[in-house]
């Protein structure tokens, strides 16, 4: 994350200088301080019909100062980028913010059907126990799959939360299902399985 860009220690008599800007159809003069973000517009100028007639107006108003065109042109601009920097960092943070939130949304997303396929595997294998069926064998596969899919999709997730705490609940129930499947297919004469490892 970008870091705050936060202007230097000095008071506000800093210098400041006075430039013309665009203002929808008109113009207007603003006041910039040097190292500082800006330009602000000065409201008790006005509007002024052209660009060049609010330059003529700032420009005189920085000889008043005693700031030529170079210095004055060298404070707008540093007022400027400290504006900018103000800028990225606050996009920055929002970036940060919007992808904790997309984060926590394919959270959500994912955790839902991954508990729902939890529980439709676990029906299916509780079924396939009282089935004896040849069938089951295919059943044992595609619950092995999910209980793989759980694992990964806990390890990819740190922290806790209610979701996480169901899928790894539902999971462990999973687990122990194939296990006890997984005896029952080798001692009524199916295909061994292995169990779905830890």
């Amino acid at each position: 994350m970008q870091k705050f860009c936060l202007g230097n220690d000095q008071d506000m008599n800093d210098r400041f200088a006075f430039a013309a800007r665009f203002w929808g159809d008109s113009a207007v003069v603003c006041r910039a301080a040097k190292d500082r973000p800006g330009p602000v517009v000065e409201q008790q100028f006005g509007h002024f019909a052209t660009w060049t007639q609010a330059s003529a107006f700032a420009a005189k108003l920085n000889e008043g100062l005693g700031i030529d065109s170079f210095e004055a042109r060298d404070i707008v601009t540093s007022s400027f980028l400290w504006a900018d920097c103000v800028v990225r960092s606050a996009e920055a943070l929002e970036a940060a913010h919007n992808y904790k939130t997309v984060r926590c949304d394919t959270l959500a997303a994912q955790g839902g059907f991954l508990l729902m396929q939890l529980a439709l595997t676990l029906t299916f294998c509780r079924s396939a126990r009282l089935s004896q069926r040849r069938k089951s064998h295919h059943t044992l596969l595609v619950a092995e799959n999910v209980l793989r899919r759980a694992r990964q999709f806990l390890a990819s997730y740190d922290g806790h939360s209610p979701e996480l705490e169901q899928i790894a609940s539902q999971a462990a129930e999973l687990d122990a299902t194939l296990q006890d499947l997984s005896f029952l297919c080798c001692h009524d004469g199916w295909n061994t399985l292995e169990p779905a490892a830890a």
